[in-house]
């Protein structure tokens, strides 16, 4: 259902990627109502003064900020603008609940929406003691400091809950490893088209959709490709400035990478070739941030069946002389079931040179 009228405020250097930024609002809200591209950031409230103004005299339904604002610049803004504000963290989370599926999941979005919080609520904690608050704004600063004691104690039971969770699935890990079956983790941005190649390579049927964030928990299943047993996982999807609490909280997930023998890189090369090769430089960042170093890496280039072969030439030259091996890049398309014979044997080769 459509929450009312929806204003949306854009960074500016996420305009070369509006489409991008107005989907994950869709996402959630089914439309946006106006968008305002933010220059030059107001340290105070954000969002320029006179755009402020403009909004206490026509209040949206939601008001949705695509950067990280701080406690404060929230707390100002609401001071101004008698109306909900979501920022890019919160939206994220937002999308993510609505494909949440596992027990993990849930706890992991939770957990990042309490970290997101809690600075939050201790701005107004310290804001009602100086008098600042409006009466709109909530149950004032004792209500306040219970909510905040309560959220604390539940962060500290969801951790102990997920370490419980991230255990089991190290020791299936371990048990995997024991027997002797590789572990190929299938990476990438968000709307790759990584889940329809782990379908197309092990013939499950998960999941997918032009929504971003279909996959929120890894998905495992063992196969044979060309006499050789292999464990495939379908991973979460990366996206361009992920938060870093939300990255923190789905570490989880994303261990299944750093545990894994081959990554599979899928890439969209149906988007301009500027914003390929800046996904692969971003995906290559998270792989360093999360201790990937070293591992076999090959490059599905993906959506192959939409672009004409010079795109895929020149974007297989441009990759190659980003990650210095052409060998590694291998245009398919997951949805027509294109060259996929040659992706896995690529996958073989590579395991059994390990």
């Amino acid at each position: 259902m459509k929450p009312g009228r929806v204003v949306a405020f854009i960074p500016s250097k996420y305009r070369d990627f509006l489409d991008e930024e107005l989907t994950l609002i869709k996402t959630v809200y089914g439309s946006v109502d106006e968008v305002h591209i933010v220059r030059k950031p107001n340290t105070r409230t954000y969002i320029q003064k006179d755009k402020l103004e403009y909004l206490s005299r026509n209040p949206p339904q939601k008001l949705v900020v695509m950067d990280i604002l701080k406690p404060s610049q929230v707390s100002n803004i609401l001071r101004e603008v008698n109306t909900e504000v979501v920022d890019r963290v919160m939206l994220i989370l937002e999308i993510f609940a609505q494909h949440a599926g596992s027990r993990e999941a849930l706890l992991q979005i939770e957990l990042a929406r309490i970290k997101h919080m809690l600075p939050l609520i201790k701005d107004f904690i310290r804001r009602s003691k100086l008098g600042e608050l409006a009466g709109f704004l909530g149950p004032g600063r004792y209500g306040y400091e219970k909510y905040y004691t309560y959220l604390r104690g539940r962060e500290s039971r969801i951790r102990r809950e997920i370490e419980e969770i991230r255990r089991v699935r190290e020791v299936r890990r371990e048990r995997r490893m024991r027997e002797g079956v590789p572990h190929v983790a299938i990476a990438g941005y968000t709307c790759a088209g990584k889940t329809t190649l782990f379908n197309a390579l092990t013939g499950k049927n998960m999941p997918v959709g032009p929504e971003p964030f279909t996959t929120l928990s890894p998905k495992t299943a063992k196969m044979d490709i060309n006499g050789v047993h292999v464990v495939v996982t379908d991973t979460v999807g990366f996206i361009r400035d992920l938060p870093p609490e939300i990255t923190e909280a789905f570490y989880a997930t994303l261990e299944e990478i750093t545990a894994s023998d081959l990554i599979v890189l899928v890439v969209d090369s149906s988007k301009p070739k500027p914003r390929v090769v800046n996904e692969i430089e971003s995906s290559m960042r998270v792989f360093n941030e999360i201790g990937v170093h070293g591992k076999p890496l090959l490059i599905a280039l993906n959506k192959i069946d939409l672009v004409d072969n010079s795109v895929v030439n020149e974007l297989t030259n441009d990759i190659a002389m980003l990650i210095g091996d052409s060998s590694k890049i291998i245009p398919i398309s997951a949805e027509k079931r294109i060259n996929l014979d040659k992706l896995k044997n690529e996958v073989v080769r590579t395991i059994k040179g390990l």
